[in-house]
């Protein structure tokens, strides 16, 4: 695969673009141990996730590859809020931004459906930037789920602070067209 590096299992599912950084956790997240699935995350960020200031900035795709459950648009929701709810408060604590904390939230509509994906929504996440200093963040998303037989199933996201039609959204669907069951 041309300009992808992968590596392991998790790489095969979602690949890992030249220059980006990947992390992989196991659920229960250590970070949002309320979310109540089987299986792995597996995130790709951009080689410019950390330039907030820049369109590039917090830009990046994770693929949960879980035990196939009953999942409706609220309890993503509710999952989205939780993510990023314990993601930021961990990430505040070691970083002594504590009095910044807001609390998340997420709101998803219907999305064109996108080939080889089931559902497709649209996203709207509110929370704050514990990895800057401390201010409101907002990020768009394209949030899509498939079955992936016998027993699993695939959550993908990409999220960024750029408009979804801005070109940062170009690579984060081109991973989303070669993540793999």
């Amino acid at each position: 695969m041309p300009g992808f590096i992968t590596i392991g299992l998790a790489a095969a599912l979602i690949p890992v673009p030249e220059g980006w950084r990947q992390e992989t956790f196991q659920f229960p997240l250590p970070f949002a141990k309320t979310i109540p699935y089987e299986g792995s995350e597996n995130v790709r960020f951009t080689p410019h996730w950390t330039r907030f200031s820049q369109p590039e900035g917090f830009t990046y795709a994770f693929v949960w590859d879980l035990k196939a459950r009953p999942v409706t648009a609220d309890d993503l929701e509710d999952y989205l809020e939780a993510y990023f709810n314990g993601l930021m408060r961990g990430v505040g604590a070691a970083r002594k931004l504590e009095d910044k904390e807001q609390p998340a939230s997420a709101a998803l509509h219907p999305m064109t459906a996108v080939p080889g994906w089931g559902e497709a929504y649209g996203a709207e996440i509110r929370t704050w930037n514990a990895f800057a200093g401390g201010e409101k963040l907002l990020l768009m998303g394209e949030i899509t789920r498939r079955p992936c037989p016998p027993d699993r199933m695939q959550i993908f996201f990409a999220l960024s602070p750029a408009p979804r039609d801005n070109a940062v959204w170009e690579p984060l669907r081109a991973l989303r067209e070669k993540t793999t069951c």
